[in-house]
């Protein structure tokens, strides 16, 4: 072996746990390599914990909205109101687009009307389902146990690959500084260790 010849590129498993804990007691084994093995060991536990991070976030971003929908739904009452109107495009470039009409309804506080949105080209005298809040006045009704959930699950996935995306550049900065300085310490080392390798005095 000489100086210009370099250890495996993909060291087992067993080796690099021997390594990072110090049982190694190869010559040839040097401080930097430890390094390298306790890098690579805790990559995988670090990736792991960060993906759990964001499924915790999941379901406390799921558990807030779903106690603030909870909230919301108190103050929404589910009517049935009657178009007294045409339904007026909201945006006239695109046909697809929602749109409003008249309406009239029936509330314990008393009768209602207002504007409400509806399907484009509803006709007049159809009956559309609206949510009114406490005082009678149209309001969006509360968000679907779905659509928490979706959101809780984007936003635990978005924080997950974020804080995923930060360790493996960190983990690919740290590896290359520590590549770098076994590339600088070699051949000192090698010049240490060589004797004691070939039993030479």
């Amino acid at each position: 072996m000489t100086a210009q010849q370099r250890p495996a590129a993909h060291t087992p498993l067993g080796t690099q746990v021997r390594r990072a804990s110090g049982l190694d007691h190869n010559p040839l084994c040097r401080p930097v390599d430890r390094a390298r093995s306790r890098t690579a060991l805790a990559l995988p536990l670090v990736l792991a914990l960060l993906i759990a991070v964001g499924a915790v976030v999941a379901v406390l971003a799921f558990r807030v909205e779903t106690h603030a929908e909870q909230g919301t739904a108190r103050h929404r009452h589910a009517v049935v109101a009657t178009t007294v109107g045409p339904a007026v495009t909201d945006d006239l470039r695109t046909g697809g687009s929602p749109a409003h009409a008249p309406a009239r309804w029936a509330y314990p506080v008393g009768p209602g009307s207002g504007t409400v949105q509806v399907a484009v080209g509803t006709p007049v005298g159809s009956a559309v389902a609206i949510h009114l809040d406490d005082s009678g006045v149209p309001a969006p009704g509360a968000r679907t146990t779905a659509a928490a959930l979706s959101d809780a699950g984007v936003l635990g996935v978005g924080t997950a690959t974020g804080l995923v995306s930060l360790a493996l550049v960190g983990y690919m900065v740290h590896r290359r500084t520590l590549d770098r300085r076994a590339e600088r310490s070699w051949e000192p080392d090698w010049e240490r260790v060589e004797p004691l390798w070939s039993q030479r005095r």
